[in-house]
């Protein structure tokens, strides 16, 4: 056996040689770009991946785990990820030797050769080899390194990108929620409205019918429920579409989005922080997911650097050949052990221009990460500037709700008295009315502010 490997000895040690030596080659390291970004919070604060939960619906809650478990973005997520891992398992193989098996079979034939006896002259011969070839370049420069840790990168980065479908797909089913149950509440106080004017349209044409009103109270009567029964189709109509919307979120099949969604309790508005950290939202998936990708255009750039480098590969090829030829005999071993180093003379500016085209992706990639912090806090000042506003917005149409009603009972009593026309009473109720939808859509923005901060600070990923 110690036959067998005396020959590798010396490629080996100028392998050995030539490792020391790469091992001088340091890459630059891999840092964070520097953005003026506030300070953390003394307190760390953090957020519950199912946020959801804080507006205390069961039926919210059912609808997110069934759109998590269904939605097709999230499928394809899911298959990039398994990609990406993949790719990564090929980029690691790199870095070991790779083993083939070798299987030959052939047969020839010589017409004339002076060392021939007379009975190999003109005979065919058949010969087969079977045996193993070992090929390993070894990593003098750190380039399968560099490339083995841009595919890692890669990966982390399509599983942070799942997180960011995963936030998208729980906040839209949220939002749209959130829309679908004021529609609701907007239709139960448009059909209230319509069902009290109509019972006063008829109160008023038997009124008239018997002489004690008039005509003109009685037609403005039914104006104004006939106005009011008019909006009710429109919101029916948002209603299915928003109902729709809400069914392909959650992944129903077809025939599932002929039916209707259930309704849970009326969704409670959570209590936010005031504050938020700023090392939550630098975790933030889709920030996430940009660093990683600036991590693998990093080790890329320093990969194809590697590439100016010589190359140094080990080679051993051994097996047994068998063979109808007189000269062979039995099933001899044979083996052949070889070491190359080669490196690039000149390639016309290839390896240079690859290098210019990393550094620029690169390049890119610090960009587009800088621009994905910025909006993340853009976000968030967004966000809390909404739920400040829609806050404020919801104490002001309840104040007036409450005014309008105290007005609208008034001008009743009036009217009972004598002192006001039954015009009168009908602008109290439409203008009740109107006031009773706008709290409902002030309602529906405090409620969506909360879900957009929860979005902006990442969802507890």
């Amino acid at each position: 056996m110690s036959s067998v490997l005396r020959p590798l000895i010396k490629p080996l040690a100028l392998s050995a040689v030539l490792g020391l030596a790469g091992c001088s080659v340091i890459w630059p390291a891999y840092e964070t770009p520097s953005i003026d970004v506030p300070p953390a919070a003394l307190k760390p604060l953090s957020v519950d991946r199912q946020w959801w939960k804080a507006f205390a619906d069961p039926v919210l809650d059912q609808l997110v785990e069934q759109a998590l478990a269904n939605n097709l973005d999230l499928a394809k997520a899911a298959a990039n990820i398994e990609e990406a891992r993949a790719n990564a398992g090929a980029a690691r193989a790199l870095l070991s030797p790779r083993v083939d098996g070798i299987a030959k079979a052939g047969i020839s034939q010589r017409q004339l050769n002076l060392t021939m006896t007379e009975d190999e002259l003109n005979k065919t011969n058949a010969m087969g080899a079977v045996g193993a070839a070992v090929n390993w370049e070894i990593d003098l420069w750190g380039r399968i390194r560099q490339t083995n840790d841009a595919a890692l990168a890669r990966l982390a980065a399509s599983e942070h990108t799942r997180n960011a479908t995963t936030l998208s797909v729980s906040s839209a089913v949220v939002d749209t929620y959130l829309q679908l149950r004021t529609l609701d509440a907007k239709l139960v106080m448009t059909r209230d409205a319509a069902k009290d004017l109509k019972y006063a349209s008829n109160l008023e044409y038997r009124r008239w019918k018997a002489e004690a009103g008039t005509e003109l109270a009685y037609r403005q009567s039914l104006a104004e429920w006939s106005a009011t029964e008019a909006r009710i189709p429109n919101i029916e109509a948002a209603i299915a579409k928003t109902e729709l919307a809400l069914q392909l979120l959650v992944g129903s099949s077809p025939r599932q989005m002929a039916g209707h969604l259930p309704r849970g309790a009326q969704p409670r508005v959570p209590d936010t922080p005031r504050e938020f950290d700023s090392a939550l939202l630098l975790r933030r998936p889709d920030v996430a997911s940009a660093e990683q990708m600036l991590i693998a255009a990093h080790a890329d750039l320093n990969a194809t650097r590697a590439e100016r480098y010589p190359r140094l590969n080990l080679a051993l090829l051994a097996g047994l050949i068998a063979s109808t030829t007189g000269a062979i005999t039995g099933f001899p071993f044979f083996w052949d052990a070889s070491a190359t180093l080669s490196g690039p003379i000149y390639d016309a500016g290839l390896v240079q221009s690859k290098s210019e085209g990393a550094e620029a992706r690169r390049e890119k990639a610090v960009a587009h990460y800088r621009y994905t912090v910025a909006v993340a806090f853009r976000d968030t000042y967004e966000a809390m500037l909404l739920r400040d506003t829609s806050d404020s917005q919801v104490a002001s149409s309840e104040a007036e709700v409450a005014t309008r009603k105290k007005s609208l009972a008034l001008t009743q009593k009036s009217y009972d008295a004598g002192r006001s026309s039954k015009f009168e009473v009908l602008a109290e109720s439409i203008k009740v009315l109107n006031a009773e939808l706008s709290l409902a859509d002030a309602r529906q923005n405090q409620l969506l502010a909360r879900s957009q901060y929860y979005k902006a600070l990442g969802g507890g990923f």
